[in-house]
Parts: C-alpha cells; sequence; structure tokens
C-alpha cells in the first residue's frame, strides 16, 4: 500500500487528474480487477467524494439536533438542504465534486438495484429518492444553472422548472446562514477527537486505507469545529459490517463505515468496467460524462 499512501495525501490531490502508480493498481486488483490505472484513479476520486458528501450530510444531522434547528419545509429533507447549502456556498472546487460524486452514486445504484438495504433514519444518505435529487438540484441550478444545468436536466429537474429555485436558493442560503451565526465562534469552540481504525476485514484494507491517507475525517473536523456545539464529538472510521455512515447524538459520534467505501468503488468501477467496450462510455449523469474531474 505504500504507492497508493504516498499518492493519497490530502483530497485536493486526489480530486486531480495524476495517474495511479502502477504498484497501487496491482494492490487494487483483488477488489477492482480489471481496471485500468485511469480508471482506478476515478474509482478512488469517486470513493472519497462520496466520503466527503456522506460525513458532511451526517454533521449537517449533528448540527440539526445539537443547534435545536428548524426542520425543512414538508416533504424536504432538513440535512440534505443545509449539506448542500453549505458546500454550494464553500466555493470550493472538491466539495463541489463530492456533490456531484454523490448525485452520481445515487443514480447508478438506482439503475443497478444496489441500493444497501438501510431502515432508518429515514433520511439516509444511502436511501435516497427521486424526489431528493430533485431537491438538490433545486439547490444546485439555484447557485450556478449553468454550471449544473446539464446534470440537473438529468436528475429529474426539467429547464421549466428551474425559475422558482433560482429565485428562492439566496433566500435559502441566507436563512441557513442566520441560524448558524449564532453558534459560530471566531476560533476552535468544539473539539474532535478522531480515530482511523485498522480494518476488521482484509477486504476493506484498500478502502480503510483511502480513507484514512485522505484525511477525510479532519476535513470533517476543520470545517466544523468552529461550531458551539454541546460537547465534544468523535469522528470513526471503522469496519462496521454493513455500508453505513451516521451521526449519533447518544454517543456522540459520526461514524464511516469502510463498507461503504467498497459499496461506492464497486459501484463505479463496475460501471467504468461496463462502459470501457462501448464507444465514448454510457451516457450517464455522471461527472466522466459530463467533462468534470471525477
Amino acid at each position: 500500500m505504500l504507492m497508493l499512501r504516498k499518492f493519497l495525501t490530502a483530497v485536493p490531490v486526489v480530486f486531480s487528474c495524476a495517474m495511479l502508480p502502477p504498484v497501487a493498481h496491482a494492490q487494487a486488483a483483488s477488489d477492482l480487477s480489471g481496471l485500468s490505472d485511469d480508471q482506478l484513479q476515478q474509482t478512488v476520486n469517486f470513493v472519497i467524494g462520496n466520503a466527503i458528501f456522506a460525513l458532511y450530510h451526517e454533521a449537517s444531522r449533528m448540527l440539526i439536533s445539537d443547534l435545536d434547528l428548524p426542520n425543512a419545509a414538508p416533504g424536504l429533507d432538513t440535512a440534505d438542504q443545509l449539506t448542500a447549502s453549505l458546500i454550494l456556498e464553500a466555493n470550493e472546487e472538491w466539495l463541489d465534486t463530492a456533490l456531484v460524486n454523490a448525485t452520481d452514486s445515487w443514480y447508478l445504484a438506482r439503475i443497478a438495484d444496489a441500493l444497501p438495504e438501510h431502515a432508518s433514519p429515514l433520511y439516509s444518505s444511502l436511501v435516497p429518492n427521486k424526489e431528493r435529487d430533485r431537491q438538490i438540484a433545486c439547490l444546485m441550478v439555484g447557485k450556478d444553472a449553468d454550471g449544473y444545468g446539464d446534470l440537473v436536466e438529468m436528475m429529474g429537474l426539467p429547464k421549466d422548472q428551474w425559475q422558482p429555485c433560482i429565485s428562492s436558493y439566496s433566500t435559502t442560503v441566507s436563512s441557513w446562514s442566520a441560524l448558524l451565526e449564532p453558534h459560530q465562534k471566531p476560533s476552535q469552540a468544539t473539539k474532535f477527537k478522531i480515530n482511523y481504525e485498522p480494518s476488521r476485514d482484509p477486504s476493506l484494507e484498500l478502502y480503510a486505507t483511502m480513507i484514512k491517507e485522505s484525511q477525510v475525517l479532519d476535513l470533517i473536523s476543520r470545517s466544523f469545529n468552529h461550531y458551539a456545539l454541546k460537547g465534544d464529538v468523535k469522528l470513526t472510521a471503522k469496519s462496521c459490517g454493513r455500508p453505513d455512515v451516521y451521526w449519533s447524538a447518544e454517543k456522540r459520534e459520526i461514524t464511516y463505515c469502510y463498507e461503504l467505501g467498497a459499496f461506492h468503488g464497486q459501484l463505479i468501477a463496475d460501471h467504468l468496467l461496463a462502459g470501457s467496450g462501448e464507444e465514448g462510455g454510457k451516457e450517464i449523469p455522471t461527472a466522466i460524462n459530463l467533462g468534470q474531474e471525477l
């Protein structure tokens, strides 16, 4: 795994177009056999992007519960709305890419009929539906209709329904800013304890390395430690026995499961392998087809 660790030094590097070293490709062959170096690069980036979005989603649930924030309008998912607002307003390319990766994963999982079984909570980043796609698509087009337009249409939000999203976007983000501002401090207000546990399953070692060396938990700590929460928070990456990511208010812990990385890795690998023999690849609403960097 040495070459993979050298490659995964920071998330901005992960979202680059550098080729993954051949040694790393050999190490990954047992999990992602058949991928070229370029496809493996895309797979790594896809796994990390989805991890970032999933952790942002659970951190948003943490803010909502700890800060007693109000729910969104009926039929909308508050955590989805807050997550997308925070990501879009950060104006960071790697966060925008993570958001696109997440919407890609939902689409690919649905067409492959491969969504993980997940009973609760009702609004989990693991159980998307088309209405949630449309909610996030509405925020994306409200932020940047030109940049996200093609993807938004493919997510099920036709162009003739964009205007209300564009008109309401600034109000939505202003409302969240007003709700969060009283809880923000100029310096670190909450301590996060970060723990990347070794994988208990050898087949997950590759994904544990991806998560640890890209330091996604550290990113969450830096993004959310200026909020005055109810107490310190643990950020844990570990093997769980199932694909999952969740916030526990009782334990004051956000947990990312390596099985979720494996789920996303296999999802995008299957798509890349299926399209590798087709001229131009498959026409699906992914960052690959839109010419964006995975």
